[in-house]
């Protein structure tokens, strides 16, 4: 069971070594609320070192703060336009209440209230130090918060001061100053307005005046009335000339009239004309006439009366006859006088009709030559009245503006007045040190979560199998437990044979079953160790696995063919200590290797003729006892595959001690002579980078991994939530001296001190 505890082949715990840091708040929504403690765990000291600090100096700041007090005045926004009332939309208000908020914070506003409450000179504004007004009003300004909403007309004005009545003095001085500073540049600015368009008209009207006055002399200099040239010229010539033509056609109509008067006066009749005298003689007649009828029928035409009768009708006929002959004279004689009146009246007619066309026609003419004569000059005269238009539109434009002014200047527009004034503070508002310690707290909390995250994203040190199995897909074999000592500089004095109980040999005993587990050719096994750096304990771990293999009865022989080292190593220290044969000379020495290397076989023989179980094994270490001057030749000579071949025959397993991986090339080489590549990882010390470059130089070509010098307490504390994390549950299997769990009283010094303490696994 503890085995399978320790094997480590698949975590879920936190990552942190990716290979490139990833965004802090996604990885925050992707870790739980136990990876968080468990990170916050992993850097207990830096986060408890970053929240204490932060809070102790808020607190020594805080209580150094001298007392301030808080006074708000409310001011209600007056939103009045041009005509009195407020017509503006939502927006226009919002925006007008945003200016008149602007008006509050401004640094004009500022030095007006200092100069009006002589802040400049107070000791207790000043804190004793000389200012000038300028500095004042900057002090003032950090001093005084105004606000307002969006939706409201109201504006708060805040004022912090050491001295309560202060802060509401100058709270409530706020509106007033303004509305004096703007009645101040109201009226500054109504004189400046009023005095240039007054100016302006002026110069306008002069112009104006001379352009006029330009056009007037052009007239009169060319004799061009106004009017003249124009179209009312062409329209009275138009008038003229139908005048004219009509007073011509008259004159004619006149005299024919007269010419036919004189003809129709003859061809009137007289046969109707008749007097009173006639008109008694033709009754007479009729009279007569009648009576002679009338007798006739009586008398005969002889009878003396007949005849008397026919005498009187025979005299009134010849009065008829003269009568009637004296009336035709007379009416001959009236018609003839009326024709001749009315022909002299038709002659004067037209002669008065055709000299006032003649008088027309003369008219005409004249307004025409004028026309005419005029037409040179309309080029001149539009220009000058263009001209005089221009300044007379420009003169009464400006004077309209500035009556415009002057009305808008005498309307108070927006302006805002006190509300509810502000009230003596009766109680400081700062310094709170509790409320700034929480504050400090929660801050500095969140501060070193973020700083203990980014440490973590930008570490790219190897610590656990999950990473090898995420980034790489590497499994993990074993995690090797650091030892408080080196391992001794014999093949006795290794943990695996001195202390068969403790945890690092239950540990490398696994590595052993895993590394058998691992495919191979038939016979033995071979083995290749190496790792990406060195210095990554490589040859301690090819030794370990090696004696845990022995242990468990198998036989073992590790090859040292790191030659390149200059210095002393494990190996080398008990090749030294031994009575075996050099590398070099089992190399040497061709068809010898059994001769060279004592013969192991008979030993677990012996046990198992006797029926115990076999002894534990020690295994065989093969290394050079000083440096090799070219080991390159020698690694990829011939002389390294017969000796492997060789010990296949004599061994179970045989591991290759290879050199680092991006040190040499020699372990490439290597890599095909063995069935398995185990790489060496060093706990907190390996990065990321030089596992995926080591991982390239093979090709990929990597059985597993192995974790070497594990802080396993360090492991554990940080929660990986592998099986690491659980090793004090299992720490009676073990004869590796765990400190007792210490049991911490209640006091509140031992709470302090398990805090920043990290109590012993």
């Amino acid at each position: 069971m503890a085995s399978a505890q320790l094997t480590l082949t698949d975590g879920t715990g936190s990552s942190s070594g990716s290979a490139k840091p990833r965004d802090l708040s996604f990885e925050l929504q992707q870790m739980s609320a136990r990876q968080i403690w468990f990170l916050l765990r992993r850097h207990i000291k830096l986060v408890a070192g970053i929240v204490v600090t932060c809070v102790l100096i808020v607190l020594a700041i805080q209580l150094q703060l001298p007392n301030l007090y808080q006074a708000t005045a409310t001011v209600q926004v007056q939103l009045n336009d041009a005509s009195g009332s407020n017509q503006a939309d939502a927006v226009r208000n919002q925006q007008r209440v945003a200016n008149e908020a602007r008006m509050y914070r401004s640094q004009a506003l500022a030095e007006k209230v200092v100069k009006d409450l002589k802040l400049h000179r107070n000791p207790h504004f000043t804190n004793n130090n000389p200012m000038s007004v300028p500095q004042a009003a900057a002090q003032l300004i950090g001093n005084t918060q105004v606000s307002s909403s969006a939706d409201s007309d109201i504006i708060d004005i805040t004022v912090q001061s050491r001295k309560p009545d202060m802060a509401a003095r100058i709270a409530n001085r706020f509106v007033q100053s303004l509305q004096e500073l703007r009645s101040e540049r109201r009226q500054e600015w109504r004189n400046d307005v009023t005095r240039a368009l007054t100016n302006e008209a002026g110069r306008l009207s002069s112009e104006a005046w001379r352009a006029e006055q330009a056009v007037a002399d052009f007239r009169r200099e060319h004799a061009m009335p106004v009017g003249a040239g124009s179209a009312e010229d062409y329209q009275q010539m138009n008038r003229l000339a139908v005048e004219a033509a009509s007073s011509a056609a008259l004159s004619s109509g006149m005299r024919a009239q007269a010419a036919g008067v004189s003809s129709a006066a003859g061809m009137r009749t007289v046969a109707g004309a008749t007097s009173p005298a006639l008109d008694n003689l033709q009754k007479q007649y009729d009279d007569l006439v009648r009576q002679r009828s009338e007798l006739s029928v009586q008398m005969g035409a002889n009878h003396p009366q007949m005849q008397a009768l026919s005498a009187q009708i025979g005299q009134v006929g010849n009065a008829m006859s003269q009568e009637r002959s004296s009336v035709i004279s007379t009416q001959q004689a009236r018609n003839n006088a009326d024709a001749g009146r009315e022909r002299a009246l038709a002659i004067a007619e037209a002669n008065g009709a055709a000299a006032r066309a003649g008088q027309l026609q003369a008219r005409l003419n004249a307004i025409t030559s004028a026309a005419f004569r005029n037409n040179a000059n309309s080029v001149d005269l539009s220009i000058l009245e263009r001209r005089a238009e221009v300044a007379r539109q420009a003169y009464l434009t400006t004077a309209q503006r500035a009556q415009t002014v002057r009305a808008e200047l005498e309307t108070t527009g927006v302006n805002s007045t006190m509300m509810s004034a502000a009230p003596v503070p009766l109680y400081p508002f700062a310094p709170a040190p509790k409320k700034m310690a929480v504050a400090a707290f929660v801050g500095s909390t969140m501060l070193a979560l973020l700083i203990v995250l980014g440490i973590e994203m930008f570490d790219n040190k190897l610590r656990s199998g999950e990473q090898l199995r995420r980034l790489f897909g590497l499994r993990t074999l074993a995690m090797l437990p650091a030892m408080p000592q080196a391992i001794g500089s014999t093949v006795e004095d290794n943990p695996v044979v001195t202390e068969p109980q403790s945890l690092f040999t239950e540990v490398a005993r696994n590595l052993a079953s895993e590394v058998e587990a691992l495919p191979r050719m038939e016979g033995s096994q071979r083995v290749l160790v190496t790792s990406p750096m060195p210095g990554d304990g490589k040859s301690s771990v090819a030794l370990t696995l090696a004696a845990a293999a022995a242990s468990m009865g198998r036989r073992a022989i590790v090859v040292d063919l790191d030659l390149r080292r200059p210095g002393p190593s494990v190996l080398r220290s008990i090749q030294d200590s031994s009575n075996l044969p050099d590398l070099i000379d089992v190399l040497s020495h061709r068809g010898e290797t059994r001769k060279l290397i004592p013969q192991i076989e008979s030993h677990v023989e012996h046990d198992a003729a006797h029926g115990a179980a076999p002894a534990s094994l020690l295994p065989v270490v093969l290394s050079t006892r000083e440096q090799i001057r070219n080991p390159a030749a020698l690694v990829q000579g011939w002389q390294v595959a017969r000796l492997l071949d060789e010990l296949r025959e004599q061994f179970d397993l045989v591991v290759i001690n290879a050199p680092a991986i991006l040190a040499v090339r020699d372990a490439r080489t290597l890599s095909s002579l063995a069935d398995s590549t185990v790489m060496v990882v060093r706990w907190g010390s390996t990065t990321v980078e030089q596992l995926r470059a080591s991982l390239q130089m093979v090709n990929n070509q990597v059985a597993g991994a192995v974790f070497n010098q594990v802080d396993y307490e360090e492991h554990a504390r940080r929660g990986y939530g592998d099986a690491v994390q659980f090793y004090m549950g299992s720490a009676a299997y073990y004869s590796d001296s765990f400190p007792a769990r210490q049991k911490w009283t209640k006091t509140a010094s031992d709470r302090v001190r398990k805090v920043f303490t990290r109590e012993a696994a």
